[in-house]
């Protein structure tokens, strides 16, 4: 009896840890297919590393899953280069989405309604710089969880409907750059905190619920506010009569204001010839100035391909330099080689950038090394993402890990570690440990740490 309660438990066992492995490696088919069609039905001129054969939430750029991989949360595509309407029935299936971000692309038609009103969980919505136009939803309640809005730089026009004041937990609102016009409707939305109109077509008075956001929020547009003052009337001089009186010019006044006038014309027609003279001469090295400008067009654009940011492959992460640079840093430690910091993007990512200094390499040896440790593979290893070379910038782009730190785990969270990540050789990475010099080495798959003495 006791054997078969054994056995019983440990094939309950085995059916439970099954279930659970299943959770964790199994990926969300339908939200799967659901981006593979969106992809395969809108126009990209940049490629996309979705593949059928991958894993969507450990693989696929720009998308991040739940804790159990059972549902796509995120998805983050600027700059993408997606053109046209987005395909129907395509994002709409991802049903428990909470951040979207399809800014700084090509994307055009009317507000993709019909797609996004099935987003119930939606929190975060980035589609600006894009091309969309028409009105915007008349209901904005029904995406009641949203806390960023951003529609700017778009062609948008007509009224900003009155429901957008029902988003309870709106902290940020962007609407620049459209066409909208009409009254601004009273959006008493305590938690706002940044909000943008510029440069639109409103009209009528500020309502008293935004009276709090700066002026600079609503240039732009032909807004009136309800308690400025009314213009000051003109004060006429008192009317006196005209004198009857006429005096006439005497002869030498006369001559004077002739020659006056020869010399003045004469003087206007000088200034006539001289400044045809040298329109002339600047026409003539107008087109190898021209030619000049587009060269340095060609070399500013060529630099500016050059000097982005390079993505590893399988890496998920979907952000350009100007994100990385505009997000908010914290300093986590300092090494020999730089500092590292905790820099939290504005799409709800984060990660960790590495600032390297004092390491004067050319920038093929520098992309080689990187190349060589963004190759590095094991479960003990914080896999390099995505690195950065300029003339004056060296930047190295890792996961950020909730965890807490290594020196905690080792030592506990009296002890101090500082790990100096090293772009020197292959032969390893230099820790050091309470002033002890460690070498991470990579032997038959697995990672060493050596110890190779005290620092002086």
């Amino acid at each position: 009896m006791n054997m078969k309660r054994g056995l019983l438990f440990i094939f309950s066992a085995f059916l439970f840890f099954g279930e659970v492995l299943l959770s964790i490696t199994a990926d969300p088919v339908d939200d799967k297919q659901a981006l593979l069609d969106f992809l395969h039905n809108i126009l990209h001129s940049h490629p996309v590393n979705w593949h059928e054969n991958t894993s969507v939430c450990n693989s696929w750029t720009g998308v991040s899953c739940s804790n159990d991989n059972s549902r796509v949360t995120a998805l983050r595509l600027p700059g993408v280069g997606f053109r046209g309407p987005i395909p129907p029935n395509t994002l709409s299936r991802l049903s428990a989405i909470q951040i979207l971000s399809l800014r700084s692309n090509g994307i055009s038609g009317s507000f993709p309604y019909d797609e996004f009103s099935k987003l119930r969980n939606l929190t975060i919505l980035f589609l600006q710089s894009n091309n969309f136009s028409g009105p915007l939803p008349s209901d904005f309640s029904i995406w009641n969880y949203l806390t960023i809005l951003n529609l700017s730089n778009n062609g948008f026009n007509g009224r900003i409907p009155p429901s957008i004041s029902n988003l309870t937990h709106l902290t940020a609102l962007s609407l620049a750059n459209n066409s909208l016009s009409g009254n601004i409707p009273d959006i008493n939305v305590p938690s706002l905190q940044h909000l943008d109109l510029t440069n639109n077509n409103f009209t009528g008075s500020l309502p008293k619920s935004l009276q709090r956001f700066p002026s600079s929020a609503f240039s732009g547009n032909n807004l009136s506010s309800e308690n400025a003052l009314p213009p000051a009337l003109p004060i006429h001089p008192p009317s006196s009569q005209p004198s009857k009186k006429s005096s006439k010019l005497s002869e030498p006044a006369i001559l004077a204001i002739a020659i006056g006038g020869c010399v003045l014309g004469f003087v206007v027609l000088a200034f006539m010839i001289v400044v045809c003279h040298s329109k002339k001469r600047r026409e003539g090295g107008l087109a190898t100035k021209n030619k000049e400008v587009s060269l340095k067009k060609t070399a500013s654009k060529s630099q500016e391909q050059n000097n982005r940011l390079f993505f590893f492959e399988h890496c998920s992460l979907a952000f350009d330099l100007e994100d990385l640079l505009r997000a908010s840093a914290e300093v986590l430690g300092k090494g020999t080689f730089g500092i590292a910091y905790k820099a939290a993007l504005e799409e709800a990512t984060t990660v960790v950038v590495k600032r390297l200094k004092e390491v004067a390499v050319p920038k093929k040896e520098f992309e080689q090394q990187m190349i060589a440790v963004g190759s590095i593979r094991h479960v003990n290893v914080s896999p390099l993402r995505a690195y950065y070379y300029s003339k004056d910038e060296r930047l190295m782009v890792y996961d950020f890990y909730e965890e807490g730190s290594v020196s905690a785990m080792l030592h506990g969270m009296s002890k101090t570690f500082s790990v100096i990540h090293s772009v020197m050789q292959l032969s390893g990475m230099l820790l050091t440990i309470e002033n002890e010099s460690y070498t991470l080495q990579l032997r038959e798959g697995r990672a060493i740490l050596l110890w190779t003495g005290k620092q002086g």
